[in-house]
């Protein structure tokens, strides 16, 4: 993708403003929760992370 021109950024979860891509297996659920997080709120996106028992390790890159 480089090579073609696009920037690459190292994170799970991307948040340009307009778009949000995640990579990897997981980062479905990764980018879930960081939309849980963007429009409800921190406590909102833990408390989801309890109900799915999944536990986020990646990061976000927001623009």
């Amino acid at each position: 993708m480089a090579a073609q021109g696009t920037k690459v950024i190292g994170a799970r979860v991307v948040d340009d403003g307009d778009l949000i891509t995640g990579g990897g297996i997981t980062a479905g659920l990764e980018v879930s929760l960081w939309l849980v997080e963007r429009f409800l709120g921190a406590k909102a996106a833990q408390r989801a992370e309890v109900v799915l028992e999944y536990e986020r390790r990646g990061t976000v890159w927001r623009a």
